[in-house]
């Protein structure tokens, strides 16, 4: 990898939770999960979900700290029960009213995840709004796709924004699904299976 994508710590939780929620606020997905007061309970539900992934060393950014991506290796994907146990009372109070739609779509999610071919997971990446166009992102996506590439292994996600269908095009991901729901927007299912150049 290069020096412009690095590994976050626990210091950056804070900016980078605030980088996530600015990249989700106009999302379509979180627009109907959080109508009201979306970046407070975006950088709530954030931070508790980076807090538990730095350690694990899944969160990556770039040097000035505008982008952020949750990145999980093969096998990993799957958020274990404790975590759902610890992070219950934090889910409560972002969701709120919602909790109960917020709870479907996340279990809807998690039962259409491939288990197979095993493969690296772009569970969260997003850029600051004062940042996009600037490349940042593509720059901290292709670091963490060399990483896949030397591995041998394809590299899945969930667009939550048809907008973004192009960006990951250009990264070498194909539209697997549109999945639909029976309430809220619909998502894409995308797979990357082999190197493009950037």
């Amino acid at each position: 990898m290069t020096d412009d994508i690095v590994r976050a710590t626990a210091s950056d939780v804070p900016a980078l939770a605030g980088v996530l929620a600015s990249a989700y606020a106009e999302d379509p997905v979180w627009s109907w999960l959080m109508p009201h007061d979306r970046d407070r309970r975006l950088r709530l539900l954030f931070t508790a979900h980076l807090t538990q992934q730095v350690p694990a060393g899944r969160v990556w950014t770039d040097p000035a700290r505008t982008v952020a991506a949750v990145w999980a290796e093969p096998g990993a994907w799957k958020l274990p029960v404790t975590y759902l146990l610890r992070n219950a009372g934090t889910l409560l109070r972002a969701a709120r009213v919602q909790l109960p739609r917020t709870a479907v779509r996340l279990l809807a999610l998690e039962h259409r995840h491939p288990v197979r071919p095993a493969h690296w997971y772009v569970e969260y990446i997003g850029t600051h709004a004062d940042a996009r166009g600037t490349g940042r992102g593509s720059t901290v996506l292709a670091g963490l796709l060399e990483r896949a590439d030397a591995d041998g292994r394809p590299v899945f996600l969930e667009s939550s924004n048809s907008r973004n269908l192009t960006f990951y095009r250009r990264h070498g991901f194909e539209v697997r699904e549109e999945m639909t729901f029976r309430s809220g927007p619909p998502m894409w299912s995308m797979w990357r299976r082999e190197s493009v150049r950037y």
